[in-house]
């Protein structure tokens, strides 16, 4: 007998059910069961769908939760602001790097898996994240005096460096968040 799950609350079992369904779609696309995702999370089948009324909102919740900003923005938040400017945005591009390549792994399985969730529930786009955005900004802090260019602006540099550092789309060899930063930080320095 498989051993019965622990009561959580709703939120957290949707949440748990999330977890365990994420890599499974990487692996078999919007064609996973609800069987094998109530096999992988130790629920009975009629959990999940007391949990997510249908298969195709638990993988828009899921695609949701890949859009979601709020592990990214508190890793951020987290770098040593005592650090050096280049060691500061090393490690956010870093950051950006991951959150983007899950974000662009999923769409890609989704899309050829043939999922298109409804209309009404798309992710809005957005060129920026405007919370993710002013992270950065709060990164490059008071080094911005340093800089020819506005910190804004730097970030938009950043962002589209990393965006095709990882995008599938760029046939070039991936550039590592030292490269990007050192790109950078070289093309917009003031002189010394």
């Amino acid at each position: 007998m498989t051993p019965r799950a622990p009561a959580l609350s709703p939120e957290e079992r949707r949440a748990s059910l999330i977890e365990v369904t994420l890599p499974l779609l990487r692996e078999h696309g919007a064609t996973v069961t609800t069987r094998q995702v109530a096999e992988a999370a130790g629920v009975a089948e009629g959990t999940v769908f007391r949990a997510f009324g249908s298969k195709d909102e638990l993988v828009h919740a899921c695609a949701a939760a890949v859009f979601d900003t709020t592990r990214a923005l508190e890793e951020l938040r987290a770098v040593d602001r005592s650090r050096p400017l280049e060691e500061r945005l090393v490690a956010a591009v870093t950051v950006m790097q991951q959150h983007v390549e899950r974000l662009i792994g999923m769409m890609a399985v989704l899309h050829s898996s043939g999922f298109t969730p409804p209309a009404h529930s798309r992710p809005v786009r957005r060129t920026s994240d405007p919370e993710i955005d002013a992270a950065l900004v709060d990164l490059i802090g008071d080094d911005a005096a340093s800089l020819r260019l506005p910190a804004e602006d730097v970030v938009n540099l950043l962002a589209h460096l990393t965006l095709s550092s990882v995008h599938p789309m760029f046939p070039t060899r991936p550039l590592t968040p030292g490269d990007i930063v050192s790109v950078v930080l070289d093309g917009t320095r003031r002189s010394r």
